[in-house]
């Protein structure tokens, strides 16, 4: 274990060196003459350090890698119509298992045309989030936990879409007085021979019982600025595919403190269309408490995912950690521990250091 002493040491270098960073700043913005166009640049840089022992395996591999560069440009074009469009670099100079390590590929992350029909209807077009649960919605750069739950995105390789995008349209209504949330879209999909398989649809329902949260994508915590208690539901199909969701997220003040809270389960079953994606269950626990004092949050993160296959080896993982923010979401270091569990196999771990700086 040689190897994870020394990176634990490295850790906590990174924790006395980055704790003394200076914040981030606000985006850069042009506004043109006449007062209703505007252009916003920014970025988004997360640098990491991993070791990771998986589980059945004495071997623990050791990175120090850029976990995400994206450039960041959104332009509203009057009152009704804007853009968001981001690009990104991912894991890059992480080691792979060939020795090698990953190149710098610069690729089209997201784009987001969004026409406002009226104050609570919009429609969006380009490169999308489908929106099946909250956290394959939300922005990555306001997370609680270091990354994604592990088992978010599962259906992205069998349905040839990328970390829970994909091309096409979608429309989203807030009624009753913005407590009611839909949101329903018509995406690419696989398209198979000749691009003749009938499209993939999404739709989600999401109750909000104080402030809601009306932005394309879903925000993280908030550091108790919100009132954010939500029940949602999402469905996700393409033939014989077919995914539903439901998941509860509270962010809540209690006096100059926040919770967080984030509980879900998707059920995923790739029927004949996606033979490569086998019937699981999947879920995920998130919680979150802000010291506003000492600008802390301790959080825990819970994962799994389990067959409908007895054959096949279910598999959780329980991660730990402190984040650190600096200016919010803007400056932030969060520090994780995980414990990975495979069935038949002995358990793995993780250790994570992750820096990230925002403006936007």
């Amino acid at each position: 274990m040689t190897g994870a002493r020394s990176l634990r040491a490295t850790l906590l270098g990174a924790v006395l060196t980055l704790a003394c960073a200076a914040p981030a700043h606000a985006q850069w913005s042009v506004t043109a003459n006449d007062g209703r166009s505007a252009l916003t640049l920014g970025f988004l840089a997360q640098t990491q350090i991993e070791a990771l022992e998986n589980p059945g395996s004495s071997d623990i591999s050791q990175n120090v890698f850029v976990r995400r560069t994206r450039l960041m440009l959104g332009a509203r074009i009057n009152d009704r119509t804007s853009l968001f469009m981001d690009t990104d670099v991912p894991n890059l100079g992480k080691g792979q298992a060939s020795g090698s390590k990953v190149a710098n590929t610069l690729v089209l992350q997201d784009l987001v045309l969004t026409q406002a029909l009226c104050p609570n209807f919009k429609l969006d077009a380009g490169m999308l989030y489908v929106p099946l649960s909250h956290n394959s919605q939300q922005a990555v750069g306001s997370l609680l936990a270091i990354d994604y739950g592990p088992y978010t995105f599962v259906q992205n390789d069998p349905a040839d879409a990328k970390l829970g995008r994909d091309y096409g349209v979608d429309g989203r209504a807030y009624l009753g007085r913005q407590h009611l949330e839909l949101r329903a879209g018509m995406y690419q999909g696989d398209r198979g021979r000749n691009a003749t398989e009938p499209f993939r649809a999404a739709a989600r329902a999401v109750y909000y019982v104080c402030d809601a949260d009306t932005g394309f994508f879903y925000a993280g915590t908030a550091f108790g600025k919100k009132r954010m208690f939500a029940l949602g539901a999402g469905i996700d199909t393409q033939k014989q595919y077919q995914a539903w969701s439901g998941d509860l997220t509270c962010d809540w003040p209690v006096q100059r403190d926040c919770v967080t809270l984030l509980a879900g389960f998707t059920r995923y079953d790739g029927g004949r269309t996606f033979a490569a994606l086998p019937r699981q269950d999947a879920v995920l626990l998130e919680l979150g408490w802000y010291f506003h004092a000492a600008h802390v949050t301790p959080f825990v993160q819970y994962a799994s995912r389990d067959y409908l296959d007895p054959a096949r080896a279910d598999e959780s993982r329980v991660q730990g950690g402190l984040a650190f923010w600096g200016n919010g979401h803007k400056n932030s270091l969060k520090l994780g521990v995980a414990k990975l569990t495979k069935d038949r196999l002995a358990d793995g771990f993780q250790y994570l250091a992750q820096w990230q700086v925002l403006a936007y």
